[in-house]
């Protein structure tokens, strides 16, 4: 069955107003309302602080078993919720692979697991994290001001 061509023109509207709707949602909203689920490994920069709960623990630390372990003394210890082992592997792995390397999102997702757990020490490294972070990812500019004003 021959296929039957589609004018290029014919197209256009409808690709047009796809195109409007996702202009009318700003990439910031749609990045937290979670209209796209992502990896849990990056939702310490990309979700709302208090979109968050106990039961996004689990889901993270699912993850964070099967990546490739973080080549630190303290990463088991992190990696089951000691908060000064994960604050501590986090802070080696920034200063080391820096804000664009996939380990920073695994060392900061063990925090974030703190956090969630109730570790109010870790909101300042996230904040941190976050602030360094906006200068490549403008998204973050938002969420370091609520990690940094900590109301939750």
């Amino acid at each position: 069955m021959p296929v039957k061509s589609t004018p290029a023109h014919s197209l256009a509207p409808s690709s047009l107003s796809r195109l409007d709707a996702l202009e009318q949602v700003s990439p910031r909203s749609s990045t937290f309302q979670n209209s796209i689920e992502l990896s849990p490994l990056v939702w310490w920069r990309t979700r709302l602080p208090q979109d968050l709960d106990r039961r996004d623990v689990k889901r993270i630390r699912a993850v964070l078993l099967r990546t490739e372990p973080i080549n630190d003394c303290d990463w088991l210890r992190a990696l089951t919720g000691d908060p000064a082992a994960a604050i501590g592997v986090a802070i080696r792995v920034l200063k080391f692979h820096g804000m664009v390397d996939p380990m920073t999102d695994v060392a900061m997702s063990s925090v974030l697991c703190c956090f969630l757990e109730d570790d109010r020490a870790s909101t300042a490294l996230i904040a941190s994290a976050l602030r360094r972070r906006k200068k490549i990812d403008p998204q973050c500019h938002d969420l370091w001001l609520l990690w940094r004003n900590d109301p939750f």
